[in-house]
């Protein structure tokens, strides 16, 4: 996949999380939570945008174990990063419902599914191919 093609789904998977998580923040339950749903939509087309550029190098490596190294650190490390961040909100803010984690998980979702089809798409770059 290439980084202009990459950058234009992208683009469209952004803005249908944008819609969504303005179409959310229109609920009662998660309103006074929208500061989450935002940061989470930030990091996680961060964190996407960094695993396409390094899952792009890996995938052209001559070691595919560097491929599949990639993919799990990522996935590893974003569960990570998204479970601190919901204890630490929690913790901070103390939100009299558990509603407020909709936004942030729907943004979770969007962007996890974009990534596992991109990941796939490098993982099937032939190592000879520098597109």
């Amino acid at each position: 996949m290439s980084a202009k093609n990459f950058f234009l789904l992208l683009a469209v998977v952004t803005l249908i999380a944008i819609i969504s998580l303005a179409g959310i923040h229109q609920w009662q339950a998660v309103q006074g939570h929208e500061l989450l749903g935002w940061a989470g939509l930030a990091a996680f087309l961060l964190i996407t945008v960094l695993m396409f550029y390094s899952g792009r190098k890996a995938a052209r490596s001559d070691n595919k174990n560097d491929f599949t190294s990639v993919v799990m650190g990522f996935t590893a490390g974003k569960m990570f990063i998204v479970l601190m961040a919901i204890v630490i909100y929690q913790r901070t803010v103390l939100p009299d419902t558990n509603f407020f984690i909709l936004p942030f998980f729907g943004m979770y979702l969007i962007y996890t599914i974009f990534e596992t089809y991109v990941m796939t798409k490098l993982g099937r770059t032939d190592s000879s191919n520098t597109n």
